[in-house]
């Protein structure tokens, strides 16, 4: 702003916008959902779900600026009982053991995987995945997301191709029966 003062002189006034405060929020494991599926010759998937380990948002007035979230993956939950009951030799605890093995995801040499989030426009959330010690950029889409003082709610959708995390069945068919995509769905609610 420029103020004229009596004798003709000027005097500039500079404002400053202020930055809004960034807040840390925790994320609330328990409330949290990691939902997961993985189609298999485009005629089923597997579907269920894994759970937060731990995770923080980091958010500057309204907008979503930062956070990281791992996951627990030692335990696989399918929910998917149509194509895996506990019926003819075919049981939830055979589909869960193998998704542990070196040929998914490892779990006994790879407890955890981890999203950090490195830049967010819009509703569009990049950040790099870890999932067995491979790190790659992904992209987690925002479908909705409430901020109030208390906390975050946030749901959105993450896809990604297995194989860039060595996520590789060894089966002689094994690239024409199971899809390269997982989809993930998440919704996470993080508290003060």
């Amino acid at each position: 702003f420029i103020v004229a003062c009596g004798g003709g002189e000027t005097e500039e006034v500079v404002v400053e916008e202020v930055a809004p405060e960034t807040v840390m929020y925790a994320a609330d494991a328990s409330a949290s959902k990691v939902n997961w599926r993985g189609e298999v010759a485009g005629v089923y998937g597997h579907d269920g779900f894994v759970n937060l380990k731990s995770g923080q948002v980091e958010v500057a007035g309204d907008k979503l600026v930062g956070g990281k979230f791992e996951v627990d993956m030692t335990a696989f939950y399918p929910t998917d009982t149509a194509s895996y009951k506990d019926v003819d030799g075919g049981r939830m605890s055979d589909l869960q053991g193998h998704l542990a093995t070196e040929d998914f995801f490892a779990t006994a040499t790879y407890p955890t995987s981890l999203f950090v989030i490195t830049s967010v426009e819009g509703n569009t959330v990049k950040g790099n995945l870890t999932v067995r010690d491979k790190t790659n950029e992904e992209t987690f889409n925002i479908t909705s997301m409430e901020m109030t003082d208390n906390g975050v709610n946030m749901t959105g959708t993450l896809v990604f191709d297995r194989q860039k995390y060595d996520v590789a069945w060894v089966h002689f068919m094994k690239d024409m029966i199971l899809s390269d995509d997982i989809a993930l769905k998440v919704n996470l609610v993080a508290t003060k």
